[in-house]
């Protein structure tokens, strides 16, 4: 382990702190900011190992934002020639459908070079961490690569119909999975892309799948924040740049992420756009085609709440797709949970943070306003008159928190606070920077390194506070009366955690298939019953928890389920009394209550449009009851 990876685990390890903390959550059913679209639902780096893991994928009925494979990678190290990689995908080809069915974009990767087509000839694996891989240099021939390129992008898109393929070129060539020269690497590049636009120019092609966006072949960048200089040696950089000269425009750009740190993502975003903008065209489609917790603290209580707020950050993000890596545990192990990739043990267990997603997969219909006192990672939304509250008690190590607060609100890198003395990262010496978040050593706002350190003394402070007590919160849906049933879905150190459930078995003396087949025969969420009293509810979550409610409110029915059937819009509302409905049907009848349910006025039209006038009725809450579909909407008069 190097200097900067052991700094790396040193901050992610942190130190653990204990107080109490409250919370007060407001949510608006009136106020929809958008829809929730794909965002939310899962992605996925599909690699089962074992077919309880792949008829687990297959069939359970969840729609993916996006799938990826290395499907390609299979077909050419199991063949021999030509012929032996089609019949391979010929085989599998139902399978390619059936996951075709079941995504927006089904990801293929060009990557690892075949021994009947590599020009290197020793056999010799190349240095990875983690796997192995052989003929990692160019082909003996150009004319061959580009032939099986385009015949197998033929076959998987013509052949077998799949009209949603995205080509992925090479995959983490920064770790070690290239062992040719830079120059090398981009002739690949482009090699492979022209061979695949030969098939059909829409083709979407791009990479180049980098382990950290910002490393390049030979380049390693400091932790933190890059600036667009330093981002210029990345992989990434260069592939723009190069693209750009050969007039072969990227239909997307991937890079990976292991790290805890989501700010990074934004800081690839702003590079990418920046460089985009300087050629004067626009960003193609961004994706994060793998990204999981580190190894030091993966199948650990942090990583379930960790996915969630991951999940929440990439969506306010123009990252079109993310994809976890991986489906199931790569390696088997005498116990399971051990730390590995999947978010399914090698035995097919859902892991916790496996059903942190599946949470989030039922999270639908239209996003709707939401405040709180202190920082919360929250989703609400409005769909088919059930209200989604989905929250993630994320609680990192306060001083990573704050230190990458630090990085990335300050702009700044690591090698920076080292070189005032603040850190040292060749003896992972964080003693100093800690006392200063801690309120033990007081530095003064003289420079942009001192403003930042002590702009991130709150968000030390705040996760400080929530290390080890349950964190408590006064959850109130506006304008809510009476009571309303809804169910809670919690995942924390017992419920719905599969790993206390597998420990606990092998406790009881199980062994360790019977554990397996004892747990695998029923994996369904569990719940129980919570009622929303005048729209309140107090509940406590242990740190990184996660929890989703969802309440019945039949009279509620939201703006984006209520425009599917009426292309309905009401303004202003809220209104001072005089508010307008339009359509693009006729409205017909509507009546107008109060929250006691009493009708203060109807109305009818035949047009599609409206004028309402309750000027002279009080400040409250009222509700449209529209005759014609037998469906509410609220109304709010100021």
């Amino acid at each position: 382990m190097n200097l900067k990876e052991k700094f790396i685990l040193l901050l992610i390890l942190g130190t653990s702190y204990s107080s109490d903390g409250q919370t007060n959550l407001d949510i608006y059913l009136d106020s929809v900011t958008s829809n929730i679209g794909s965002k939310y639902e899962q992605g996925v780096f599909y690699v089962p190992k074992t077919n309880e893991a792949q008829a687990d994928f297959l069939n359970n009925g969840i729609h993916q934002n996006s799938i990826r494979l290395n499907i390609i990678e299979g077909a050419l190290n199991n063949s021999t020639n030509l012929n032996d990689c089609i019949a391979y995908l010929d085989n599998i080809s139902s399978i390619l459908q059936d996951l075709s069915n079941k995504t927006d974009k089904l990801l293929f990767i060009f990557e690892k070079m075949p021994a009947w087509l590599s020009s290197s000839s020793d056999g010799s694996p190349a240095s990875t961490p983690g796997w192995y891989v052989l003929n990692t240099k160019p082909p003996t021939s150009w004319f061959d690569w580009n032939n099986m390129v385009n015949t197998v992008v033929d076959r998987i898109v013509n052949t077998y119909g799949i009209s949603n393929a995205y080509f992925e070129i090479w995959n983490e060539p920064d770790l070690g999975s290239w062992s040719g020269t830079e120059g090398e690497y981009f002739e690949l590049f482009k090699n492979t892309y022209d061979a695949i636009k030969s098939v059909d120019i829409n083709i979407p092609v791009g990479g180049p799948a980098t382990n950290h966006w910002g490393k390049g072949l030979n380049y390693e960048p400091p932790y933190g924040y890059l600036t667009n200089q330093i981002a210029d040696s990345s992989l990434i950089g260069q592939l723009i740049d190069s693209t750009y000269t050969w007039n072969r425009p990227l239909d997307f750009i991937s890079w990976h992420n292991f790290n805890i740190v989501h700010q990074t993502n934004q800081n690839a975003i702003d590079y990418i756009n920046q460089k985009y903008t300087s050629f004067s065209l626009t960003a193609p489609e961004l994706m994060v085609s793998e990204w999981n917790t580190p190894s030091a603290v993966r199948d650990t209580p942090l990583q379930k709440a960790f996915f969630i707020k991951s999940q929440i950050e990439m969506a306010k993000t123009p990252i079109n797709n993310n994809m976890v890596a991986a489906w199931q545990d790569f390696n088997m192990s005498t116990t399971e949970f051990h730390a590995d990739y999947g978010l399914l043990t090698y035995g097919s267990i859902h892991k916790p943070a496996y059903n942190a997603l599946l949470l989030s997969d039922k999270i639908a219909g239209a996003k709707i306003k939401n405040t709180s006192n202190a920082p919360t990672d929250i989703i609400t939304s409005v769909s088919n008159d059930t209200l989604n509250i989905l929250i993630s008690n994320y609680i990192p190590p306060a001083f990573i928190a704050a230190f990458n607060h630090t990085l990335f609100e300050g702009h700044l890198n690591a090698n920076q606070i080292d070189s005032i003395g603040y850190i040292d990262i060749f003896t992972n010496s964080l003693s100093y920077l800690d006392s200063i978040y801690k309120g033990l050593i007081t530095i003064p706002s003289t420079n942009p390194i001192n403003i930042a350190i002590n702009n991130s003394i709150p968000v030390f402070s705040h996760y400080d506070s929530l290390q080890t007590n349950n964190r408590i919160f006064n959850l109130n849906v506006n304008g809510i009366i009476g009571i309303h049933l809804g169910k809670n879905y919690k995942i924390d150190s017992t419920n719905n955690n599969l790993q206390f459930k597998y420990d606990s078995l092998l406790f009881q003396g199980y062994t360790q298939s019977n554990a397996i087949l004892e747990i695998t025969n029923n994996q369904a969420l569990d719940f129980t019953l919570v009622s929303l009293n005048n729209g309140q509810v107090v509940f406590s979550m242990q740190p990184n928890s996660v929890q989703l409610f969802q309440f019945e409110i039949p009279e509620i029915l939201s703006v984006s389920e209520f425009s599917k059937e009426l292309n309905l819009l009401i303004f202003p509302n809220p209104t001072n009394g005089i508010f307008e409905i339009k359509s693009k049907q006729s409205i017909g009848k509507i009546k107008i209550t109060d929250i006691n349910g009493k009708v203060i006025k109807t109305a009818e039209s035949n047009e599609n449009s409206i004028t309402i006038d309750l000027l002279n009725y009080s400040s409250g809450i009222y509700f449209i009851h529209f005759v014609k579909i037998n469906k509410t909407v609220k109304i709010i008069i100021k």
